[in-house]
């Protein structure tokens, strides 16, 4: 029984560590090399696929939530996919305030960057100014593409995301830069406060 330990002790603790330190930060440049060759090689997968294969090039921590919104949306004048490109190129985008690129990227910039690049759609800077454009929409009305909004300033509009579907919205986060997360968790929820339609 001792034996076994030790054996077990030689082989399985080396491990052990090797993942643990696996895990921890670097900031070598040969990271940075293989992580730009994968962001890469996922856009350049999803281009080449369409639905709901896009999604499963998402990483996990947001595919589980895009797999269960569904394929189809009422509002079908939407070019969905390239929307859905654009929000699959920019996950994972660290959050940056005053970002507006793939390195770093705050709320506004992102849906700004979105639409702009999927649609054509010119809309402003702040999540403020892109409250005024558009037509308002209610909560149970909303579409695929919609941007809705949040007070998480304690005043005033202070965040923007795109409603996907099923109660679902793509966003960037200063908790976690570009994701997805549900208008009803307790936290949205409560500082949801209206949605425009800027795609006629």
């Amino acid at each position: 029984m001792i034996k076994r330990l030790l054996v077990l002790g030689i082989f399985v603790l080396p491990v052990f560590v090797i993942g643990i330190t696996g895990c921890s930060a670097s900031n070598s440049d040969d990271e940075v090399t293989v992580k730009k060759e994968k962001q890469i090689t996922k856009t350049e997968q999803v281009a080449s696929v369409t639905g709901i294969q896009k999604k499963s090039l998402i990483e996990q921590s947001n595919l589980e939530t895009l797999t269960n919104i569904v394929s189809e949306y009422s509002n079908t004048s939407v070019d969905r996919d390239a929307v859905m490109i654009k929000i699959i190129e920019l996950i994972n985008t660290p959050y940056l305030w005053g970002g507006t690129t793939t390195n770093g990227i705050d709320c506004s910039a992102f849906c700004q960057r979105v639409m702009k690049f999927a649609l054509g759609i010119d809309i402003p800077r702040t999540s403020i100014m892109q409250s005024t454009v558009g037509d308002e929409v209610s909560r149970e009305s909303l579409q695929f593409g919609d941007l809705v909004f949040f007070n998480t300033m304690g005043r005033r509009i202070s965040h923007v995301g795109i409603y996907l579907g099923e109660g679902v919205f793509a966003h960037s986060s200063s908790s976690g830069g570009v994701k997805t997360n549900s208008l009803n968790e307790e936290y949205y929820n409560a500082r949801y406060i209206t949605a425009r339609r800027v795609i006629k």
